[in-house]
This record gives C-alpha cells, sequence and structure tokens, in this order.
C-alpha cells in the first residue's frame, strides 16, 4: 500500500532541566513517519524550510523508510512549536509557522505520471496546513480524490485565526474526506457543550464513512452510519502526549488497508465495517498512540513494537 501525506513538519522545541531539546514533529510529519516505520510505502509533501533543522526533519523522515516528495523544501526558517508539558503529560504550543507546500504536478507532464504509478491508496492531511495553504491542500486531493481514500485529522488548534472561520475551513476538509479522525479536545474547542454523539453524527452526514474520536486513558470511539463501538485504552506510563494522536492515525490508515478498506472503490467496504472490525482497528490504533505516550516527543512505534505491545496487552472494550 502506498500512501501519500501532505502538510506542516516543524521542530518541537522543549526545555529540560539541561537546555532546550529539539525534536521533530508536526502532526502530518509524525503520520508519515509513522506509516514509515509500520512498514508503509509512504511519500511525504511539505515545506521543510532550510538549514540544520530541515535536515533534522529529512533525516528522520527518511530513517523512518519514508520519501521526501520532490519540492518539499525552501529557503524559509524551518517552522517551530515550542512546547510546555503539563503535570499529566499535556502538551501546549507557541507556533512559529513557514509553509509554503509543491503543488501537484500538472497533468500529462513526467511528474503526473510518476504518480500516477505510485497510485496512492490514501491520502492523508490535517492540522495546521489546511489553514496555513488550503488551496494547495485541496488541489492535491482534487488530483487523487477519484483513486485514494482521503484521510482527515483536524487537530483543532486556537489562535490560528478567529473561531468561526477556523471551523468552517475544519468542515470543508471534514466533507472532502472519507475517514475523519479527531479527538475530544478539539470536538470541545470547535462545538463547546455539544455532545459528542451528535458532532459525530453530523461529520458522518458531512461525507465521510468512518469518524473516530479519541480520548487518551478515555479510549476511542470509531463509527460508521451502522456501527459505533467504544474502545479503551491500556494503561500505560505517561511521559508525555506528544504526538500520540499522530501515532493512533497512523495505525488507524495502517489498519484500514489490512482490512482492504482503503483506496479506489472501498468507500462501501467502510460503510460496512463490521462491529468486529471495528473492534479490532480500533485496538490496534489505541495500541498505536499508548506506544507513543510512553515516550518522550513525537517518536511512533515501529510494526514490530506495536504487535509486541497489542500481544502483551488485553485491550478492553466497553
Amino acid at each position: 500500500m502506498t500512501c501519500l501525506v501532505i502538510g506542516e513538519a516543524l521542530v518541537d522545541i522543549f526545555d529540560t532541566d539541561n537546555g532546550p531539546v529539539e525534536l521533530p514533529g508536526g502532526s502530518t510529519f509524525n503520520v508519515a513517519r509513522g506509516l514509515g516505520l509500520l512498514g508503509r510505502r509512504v511519500h511525504f509533501v511539505s515545506d521543510l524550510g532550510s538549514g540544520s533543522r530541515a535536515d533534522l526533519l529529512e533525516t528522520t523522515l527518511c530513517g523512518s523508510g519514508a520519501k521526501l516528495w520532490p519540492g518539499s523544501t525552501s529557503q524559509s526558517p524551518t517552522s517551530t512549536a515550542q512546547a510546555t508539558i503539563g503535570p499529566d503529560g499535556s502538551a501546549t504550543y507557541e507556533f512559529e509557522l513557514h509553509f509554503n507546500p509543491p503543488l501537484p504536478p500538472a497533468p500529462g507532464s513526467p511528474e503526473a505520471a510518476a504518480l500516477a504509478a505510485l497510485a496512492p491508496q490514501a491520502l492523508h492531511t490535517g492540522s495546521l496546513a489546511v489553514h496555513l495553504a488550503p488551496a494547495a491542500i485541496r488541489a492535491w486531493i482534487d488530483a487523487l480524490s477519484d483513486t485514494a481514500t482521503i484521510t482527515y485529522d483536524p487537530n483543532f488548534r486556537e489562535g490560528i485565526g478567529p473561531h468561526d472561520e477556523i471551523v468552517a475551513r475544519t468542515e470543508e476538509f471534514i466533507s472532502l474526506s472519507d475517514v475523519v479522525k479527531a479527538s475530544r479536545d478539539d470536538i470541545d474547542a470547535m462545538y463547546p457543550g455539544v455532545p459528542e454523539d451528535e458532532v459525530i453524527a453530523a461529520w458522518l452526514r458531512m461525507g465521510p464513512q468512518l469518524v473516530a474520536l479519541t480520548g487518551g486513558q478515555d479510549g476511542a470511539i470509531l463509527a460508521t452510519e451502522n456501527v459505533v463501538v467504544r474502545s479503551r485504552t491500556p494503561k500505560v506510563t505517561v511521559v508525555d502526549t506528544v504526538g500520540a494522536g499522530d501515532s493512533f492515525m497512523s495505525a488507524l490508515i495502517d489498519a484500514l488497508g489490512r482490512t482492504s478498506a482503503l483506496g479506489d472503490d472501498s468507500k462501501e467496504s467502510r460503510r460496512m465495517l463490521s462491529e468486529r472490525q471495528l473492534r479490532s482497528i480500533a485496538g490496534y490504533a489505541n495500541a498505536g498512540g499508548a506506544v507513543a505516550v510512553s515516550r518522550r516527543g513525537a517518536v511512533p512505534p515501529t510494526r514490530d513494537e506495536l504487535l509486541n505491545f497489542v500481544s502483551s496487552f488485553s485491550v478492553v472494550e466497553s
């Protein structure tokens, strides 16, 4: 299975007792890296910027087995996120962002032929990228939506624009997507006071065939128009939550691929996922997030690490 991921990459800066530590990150970068570590062929479309920080991002990405799409560096500074870790391991960020990704190749060009030969079964995007360069992200979706499953993680951030505009843009991309994953924090920020079941139902009506909602130790919900599954995560020692949702997303995409629910003509397959299939997918994706929170920074698991974790813990379902 080949995946294309488009979105931001940045360097997370953590203050420690020994001084600042810089680690590669960015929601979509983490998903691309996670898919590579899970053994998927993945190409990442982005704007890494320039200099030593861009080198760190590219080296880390390629070390996972993923590949950087041509034109995904620039002369701009690399984006950064100053991370503050709370007592419970949760993270808040202050961003310095630069994002101007390459557009999809022109029809009829050699580059377009190369993209067609890759035949991506999944196109993932989300987070800050759809607000920083919406036209570019929309162009990639338009280019691939006939043959690839579109997956989207809003990773909702206050402060990057007026609330109503950010919600409207997020809903625009939900309507373009086949699979949407969000956290409870996302929907609480987007729709204060609205019950999560109502949000899930509303998003399914917008077009996606599958909606996933995560909530840390409270577990995940996976919902289609026919089935709703609630699954808890194994208890682990939380170092921080940086990248946990992204590791969940990588594992979710991987699991859907292994269930023949990605790619051309797969919409009905996702609509008709059984309760048993959804429970298996939820357990696998939950494990991806659980491994990530046990580590400092955004470090997704390899395929072997994820399978070992799944076999070592019993996923309790409510």
